[in-house]
């Protein structure tokens, strides 16, 4: 018992850089042998010893929820995605973490660190107490009530939600949770008067998740799950497949060379025709017919606008 409650322990700064250099060193390529390994986690030496990767690996499961496996017929390491949690996830927040050392830790006195790096918006400085009460309430499994600013209706309106997940899209954080009237998502920067409630509701964590999972953005309920065709310009390849529109993509006619054409299993929405609309004439909607249809209508209105 003491062993375990030692291993759960937060990963210091030698153990972040340690996990993050693993996971993106499995990543690129898996199924390598401990030897391997272990001389490339040996930041401060030559090499770390077998029982410190092993404690490594057990603290990334039990903390993380990642797990490296060793495949026997291969003769190697790999990251069990079947028996792991998000670790995209999972690496940003080692890349936080990681930044975090390096704000504190690697500058001389008279050098600004935050005067070296830019940030891209700043909607989340104004909300940080709202993200810590829903993350309390979401842990403790209790409801929030708050007022919630609409941009779609211009008005204001009072609820009462039982948060199961936070959610970030586009540089922004979201609650998911479920009000009387259904699953429900909104925008934390926009809440105001939040208070946490004291009556305990069913968890329904991974419910809520699978509602989501076909999606991107925020709306799963546009319309029904389908299947997506669409084909880039050959020149955007690299960025599609870098950052990914959706969990589901996959590459489809490989054999072409001017194109680069994806399928995707998803809930059309708002949010996915807006991915669609900034690549302007560098994409195409192959399939279905109706959303090309309605991606034509919209760059036809953007058009007469001018």
């Amino acid at each position: 018992m003491k062993k375990e409650n030692k291993e759960q322990k937060p990963l210091n700064s030698t153990q972040v850089a340690q996990t993050s250099i693993l996971i993106d060193t499995l990543t690129k390529r898996p199924y390598q042998k401990i030897g391997q390994l272990v001389i490339k986690l040996g930041i401060t030496k030559p090499e770390i010893s077998e029982r410190t990767f092993y404690r490594l690996i057990d603290k990334l499961f039990i903390i993380y929820g990642i797990k490296i496996t060793f495949d026997h017929k291969i003769g190697g390491y790999f990251i069990d995605e079947r028996e792991s949690s998000n670790t995209e996830s999972f690496l940003n927040h080692i890349e936080i973490l990681a930044s975090a050392e390096l704000f504190t830790s690697n500058f001389e006195d008279k050098v600004n660190p935050l005067s070296l790096v830019e940030f891209e918006t700043k909607a989340i400085t104004g909300s940080i107490r709202n993200f810590k009460i829903v993350l309390e309430a979401i842990q403790k499994n209790l409801p929030i009530s708050f007022i919630h600013e609409s941009f779609y209706h211009l008005k204001k309106e009072e609820y009462l939600l039982n948060p199961y997940f936070l959610k970030q899209y586009q540089n922004r954080w979201y609650v998911v949770g479920e009000t009387k009237k259904g699953y429900r998502t909104f925008g934390i920067d926009r809440i105001e008067n939040i208070k946490l409630g004291t009556k305990k509701f069913k968890e329904k964590t991974q419910e809520a998740k699978e509602k989501f999972r076909n999606v991107v953005g925020l709306n799963y309920a546009d319309h029904k799950l389908q299947t997506i065709k669409l084909s880039f310009h050959i020149s955007q390849k690299p960025y599609v497949l870098s950052l990914p529109i959706h969990n589901s993509q996959k590459e489809i006619n490989k054999d072409c060379l001017d194109t680069f054409d994806i399928e995707l299993r998803i809930h059309p929405n708002f949010e996915f025709n807006q991915q669609i609309l900034k690549y302007g004439s560098l994409v195409k909607v192959i399939e279905p017919k109706w959303l090309a249809d309605q991606i034509k209508e919209e760059l036809r209105n953007g058009f007469e606008n001018y």
